[in-house]
């Protein structure tokens, strides 16, 4: 069996491919892909579901990418809570493939009442509530990112 490939700058074949080009010239290149305004937002949003602290990362238009889930005491003092929520965010992060964990562009904290108390907890200034060291380190996430308590 004799087979030939023809490419971009290559001399044709003498084959009739029905009027087709007989070959693509290289490199051959992906045109890029707009995700869109709301696409382009990527959070991880913590909250709470009975005595289970969630953690799912979504992006702007509602597409859940990852979830993490941490059992926590029915009324967790603020370190517990703390804990838990390091280790599901820390969870959701690494589920999380490749160029994306490295795309969060906010941590909310959907917690109603507790979300103040739990940013403290973690360590974060409520004057300016951003990833620091210590969540980067624990997580991933960009220090600088926002943190902020869910509308």
């Amino acid at each position: 069996m004799d087979l030939k490939f023809s490419f971009g700058g290559a001399s044709p074949d003498h084959h009739d491919h029905g009027g087709a080009p007989s070959g693509v010239s290289l490199p051959l290149t992906a045109k890029p892909v707009s995700l869109g305004p709301a696409s382009s937002s990527l959070d991880i949003v913590l909250r709470r579901t009975g005595a289970t602290l969630v953690a799912e990362a979504v992006s702007g238009d509602g597409v859940t990418y990852a979830r993490a889930e941490v059992d926590t005491a029915p009324e967790p003092a603020p370190e517990a809570l703390a804990k838990a929520a390091r280790s599901a965010i820390s969870r959701a992060v690494a589920e999380l493939e490749g160029p994306m964990s490295e795309s969060v562009t906010a941590v909310v904290v959907d917690l109603g009442t507790d979300s103040v108390a739990l940013i403290t907890a973690l360590g974060i200034n409520l004057a300016d509530p951003v990833v620091d060291a210590a969540l980067q380190r624990r997580s991933g996430i960009a220090m600088g990112t926002p943190v902020r308590v869910a509308d």
